[in-house]
């Protein structure tokens, strides 16, 4: 159809819906989890139509064969996106989100799971009543090896900042609401790595993010993640958000955010000695670009590394 090798999916379309919520949906060789994620999607009680747009990644498992039985079933919930190769997450998220038509865009991946019937209800009703606020968040619980490990993070605040998404995630993509005109911003931003931190951003350029307590939905860590397998190469391209960033939002802490930008390549999992000791005196140097509150972080990583 275009360079991107994909087909829209929209047999038995009885008749079009006009959906004021779009759940975005990216998945590749998920067929042990794909299921639970639409089911939690699927057992949604709301008041308002809503549309899953889903974009497929050419998986070589069984992942389309379970997808395609879904959209046959709820022909009228289903906006398939079928590429015809691989094209990687980051393409594939933004040919999505690029096909979302609703005013508010739910995020849900292939390999996550929502557990409360009310959550896309509970979102909507408080974007709907507080036009400040360009999205929503909540807790969630992580699940490891299919067992509860704990909440995504404690103390997460009620308003979130610009300073509160510098550093590690406050909340899971699969708990996310935002309103469609985030994409203003986010469909021009360049290619990185951590597309979900790059879409906070923009959505707190446009307007303020809320945080629940309520755990509703559940993250699923797996060795086949993305988080699990980056390469230094893939890791680098979140450096590429950085000058985006302060173009949209001249106040924005460049420094500070190359700081932990650095600090997360070391991480990556091909990454040699002498690279890992190389970001890791970058992330250091522009750490003080906040001092003192670098100081006291450093502080309190040692002492958490010393008590383990």
């Amino acid at each position: 159809m275009n360079r991107f090798n994909y087909r829209f999916w929209l047999k038995n379309m009885k008749q079009k819906i006009t959906p004021l919520v779009s759940i975005f949906m990216i998945t590749y060789n998920h067929e042990n989890f794909i299921s639970q994620a639409l089911e939690g999607v699927l057992m949604q009680q709301v008041n308002f139509e809503y549309e899953i747009v889903l974009g497929e990644d050419f998986s070589t498992d069984n992942t389309r064969k379970i997808i395609l039985e879904y959209a046959q079933k709820y022909p009228n919930r289903f906006k398939l996106i079928l590429h015809d190769k691989n094209v990687g997450p980051m393409v594939n998220e933004k040919i999505v989100m690029n096909s979302c038509t609703g005013k508010y865009i739910a995020m849900c991946e292939g390999d996550d799971y929502w557990i409360d019937s009310q959550k896309l209800q509970k979102q909507v009703d408080f974007l709907e009543a507080n036009s400040a606020y360009a999205g929503t968040a909540h807790q969630s619980t992580i699940l490891i090896d299919n067992k509860e490990s704990r909440v995504f993070r404690e103390n997460v605040p009620t308003e979130i900042t610009v300073h509160d998404l510098i550093g590690p995630r406050l909340f899971h993509t699969a708990s996310v609401m935002f309103r469609t005109s985030v994409l203003d911003l986010f469909l021009k931003s360049p290619a990185v790595l951590s597309g979900d931190r790059l879409l906070n951003f923009c959505t707190v350029f446009t307007g303020k993010i809320r945080f629940s307590d309520d755990i509703m939905c559940v993250y699923r860590l797996h060795e086949a993640g993305i988080s699990s397998n980056a390469t230094l190469e893939q890791m680098k391209l979140d450096l590429n958000s950085v000058s985006y960033l302060k173009k949209i939002y001249p106040s924005f802490p460049k420094f500070h955010y190359l700081s932990y930008v650095y600090y997360t390549i070391v991480f990556s999992k091909d990454a040699s000695l002498i690279q890992k000791l190389y970001y890791r005196l970058l992330s250091f140097i522009y750490s003080f670009s906040y001092f003192p509150e670098n100081i006291k972080i450093i502080v309190r990583n040692l002492a958490t590394r010393i008590r383990r």
